[in-house]
């Protein structure tokens, strides 16, 4: 095993107040880092990442993807949510992960994110003309999060009318306490309270049938294996999507206007030029993406840079510093608009690759485009703003600013 003075613990307040330095040695010294205490592997570097990704063999994920699951720090959830996540497809392996995926790829595709813009740019006007007139708005909660809840909603087949209820239980799904890894009680009951919501909705869908097509719909009405789904696995599925298609995006606007808040010189130029937008919202999501790592377990013997990741043992994959590593993208600590980098991992690779990411790239680019066409000019609030800065997620919850009113 390789020799490095390097101690890393992703649950320490070291870690929680800024990742990137650590990462930074990882990939340097130690791109397979064992953890002891945790009986764990960390991989930092992008191509090594990439590999492992798409590598189903060697990695299993039925025990869990979640950074507390593979560390083994997990609290047992609440009874009322219990296997919520289990048969999500981001809990299965292949080939009954490629048999649920499939009934719900087409909602997805890039067709369904064409035929979803109209709506997603309909949203956005409308909320930036509630905020156009205030002179301050915050960029997350009134406006990127109430996009991406109502897309959500359309695309699972959820009623409206819950938006609001769903983003409230939401936000506080990942707070965490003073340990800054567990759940908070007000976390742990927003889970019971939408789970609750969700269970009810899905018996109800059931018996009255005709769930439309949406993707609730295609689980409700299809078979694997000649079996159908059960509700738990539904429900399941369907939180997974609305989570999933709500609580990210706005953590990657948010940033993006930030990080333009920061560098005015290429504000500037995505202003003059709408067509650099979709650039800019990439190089956002590479350098600011939310989630800082999900993992797996070694299924069979595994062997990268001499080491040897056995049966049973932890892997996280620390996508954060993947998509800085400099062996990737030169210069990789800058923001630049003009990167145009060919391939990223936000959305991560193989086949547990985001289902969302051509309906997140629509939103995304729609959201930061409708922003600078009609907020050219702003100044961030930053202390005014509120960071979340976990083992799991780092990214604004909320992100005040200042413009001249119109």
């Amino acid at each position: 095993m390789s020799e490095t003075t390097l101690e890393f613990d992703p649950l320490s307040a070291e870690f929680r107040a800024d990742p990137f330095p650590l990462y930074q040695r990882l990939r340097d010294e130690a791109p397979a880092y064992y953890s002891r205490k945790y009986d764990t592997w960390f991989l930092s570097r992008f191509d090594d990442i990439w590999a492992a990704e798409r590598d189903f063999r060697h990695f299993t994920i039925e025990a869990g993807q979640m950074p507390n699951q593979v560390l083994g720090v997990a609290d047992e959830p609440p009874p009322e949510a219990s296997g919520a996540l289990g048969a999500a497809i981001a809990g299965l392996d292949p080939p009954r992960h490629t048999k649920v995926r499939a009934l719900l790829a087409p909602h997805f595709k890039p067709a369904a994110a064409r035929r979803l813009a109209p709506l997603t740019r309909s949203l956005v006007r409308g909320f930036l003309d509630e905020m156009a007139g205030r002179g301050e708005a915050d960029v997350v909660l009134d406006l990127a999060m109430r996009t991406s809840v109502r897309i959500a909603c359309t695309i699972i087949g959820l009623p409206l009318e819950m938006s609001d209820f769903f983003v409230e239980r939401i936000n506080t799904m990942f707070q965490r306490d003073e340990t800054g890894y567990r759940q908070t009680e007000a976390g742990m009951q927003g889970v019971v309270e939408m789970f609750g919501y969700l269970t009810e909705l899905i018996a109800e869908q059931r018996r009255r049938g005709n769930a439309g097509d949406t993707a609730m719909g295609a689980l409700l009405d299809s078979e694997i294996d000649g079996e159908r789904l059960s509700e738990a696995d539904i429900r399941a599925n369907v939180s997974l999507m609305l989570i999933g298609g709500t609580e990210t995006l706005p953590k990657v606007l948010s940033a993006a206007v930030y990080r333009l808040g920061q560098h005015p010189d290429q504000r500037a130029a995505c202003v003059a030029d709408p067509g650099l937008v979709p650039a800019a919202f990439q190089e956002a999501l590479r350098y600011d993406m939310p989630t800082q790592m999900l993992g797996r377990r070694v299924a069979s013997t595994w062997e990268i840079h001499g080491e040897s990741l056995e049966p049973g043992q932890g892997v996280l994959y620390l996508w954060a510093s993947a998509n800085r590593d400099e062996r990737e993208f030169p210069d990789a600590a800058r923001f630049d608009v003009q990167r145009r980098a060919p391939r990223i991992l936000t959305f991560g690779a193989g086949p547990h690759m985001c289902l969302g990411a051509h309906v997140a790239r629509m939103e995304g680019e729609i959201l930061l485009g409708e922003f600078l066409a009609r907020i050219p000019e702003y100044e961030v609030l930053e202390d005014r703003g509120v960071r979340l800065c976990s083992e799991l997620f780092r990214g604004w919850v909320s992100l005040p600013i200042r413009f001249p009113p119109s």
